[in-house]
């Protein structure tokens, strides 16, 4: 991937945790790594497809400025942030803050944090067997991307039975496609923060539910944790969720079966 590089521009702002660093000031370093394709940019001179460095800079030094904060992990991951919602071209982002007057008292030339942020696909099942179901579906994906998790591909909704063995209302289930530069657990989250804003209460397992949202895969990632397995453990034997991968990705490979969506769909559906 094509990289921009922009070396130790100085910052004068005001973040800490000391009064003092509130109040006087420091000057910090900024150092990143932006990868892009550039080929359109150079090749046809198109401006929309290249990351202004001088413009970024300023950006930078404008939003550094804007408020005060106690560390500066919360800075460094603010201006990664901003930079991906400022420059959708830009699929990963490698940043260095660095603090050379950081009050310690003691022979230091700098101490810094470093970010390093890559954009990924991700695949979600939405379900809602409450209220204006089609509504809640939508409502999730609105807050989604009021998240900036950007929506690449949405399957149709589909009307099916409960799964579980929980009698109770039928679902409208669907899957999407989207691009997000949170790590997996970090999606994770957000997904429980949609459903929680939108009134899910965990009650009864596998019973009804005003929204689910479950992480299916995030490219081909294989994680098991207390808080998080993936793929999702149940992909291959629930048919309403691979009707629905395998309209928006037929081809997908499941990391763990070594299949593609489409044969696993068409072997269930035997």
């Amino acid at each position: 991937m094509d990289q921009l590089r922009i070396k130790d521009l100085e910052i004068f702002a005001f973040h800490g945790l000391f009064p003092s660093e509130k109040e006087l000031g420091q000057k910090f370093v900024v150092s990143a790594t932006l990868s892009y394709d550039m080929t359109k940019a150079a090749i046809n001179l198109d401006l929309t497809a290249s990351v202004h460095y001088g413009e970024l800079c300023q950006q930078w030094t404008t939003w550094f400025q804007e408020e005060s904060e106690d560390l500066i992990e919360t800075v460094a991951y603010k201006l990664v942030e901003r930079t991906f919602e400022t420059y959708p071209l830009v699929q990963e982002i490698e940043l260095e803050l660095k603090k050379p007057w950081a009050p310690i008292h003691l022979p230091l030339d700098t101490c810094s944090v470093t970010i390093h942020r890559r954009k990924q696909r991700a695949f979600i099942a939405l379900g809602s067997n409450m209220g204006d179901k089609a509504a809640n579906l939508q409502q999730a994906i609105d807050k989604m991307q009021a998240r900036g998790i950007h929506i690449l591909k949405e399957s149709s909704v589909l009307t099916t039975e409960p799964w579980g063995g929980v009698e109770q209302d039928s679902f409208a289930n669907q899957v999407i496609e989207v691009e997000t530069w949170l790590p997996a657990p970090i999606l994770l989250e957000t997904l429980l923060e949609i459903e929680s804003e939108m009134g899910r209460v965990r009650e009864v397992h596998w019973g009804p539910r005003l929204i689910d949202l479950d992480l299916l895969f995030v490219e081909d990632q294989i994680i098991y944790t207390d808080d998080l397995i993936l793929p999702h453990p149940y992909i291959a034997e629930r048919l309403f969720v691979l009707e629905s991968l395998q309209e928006i990705a037929p081809h997908f490979i499941h990391p763990v079966l070594g299949q593609p969506i489409r044969y696993l769909y068409q072997r269930l559906k035997k």
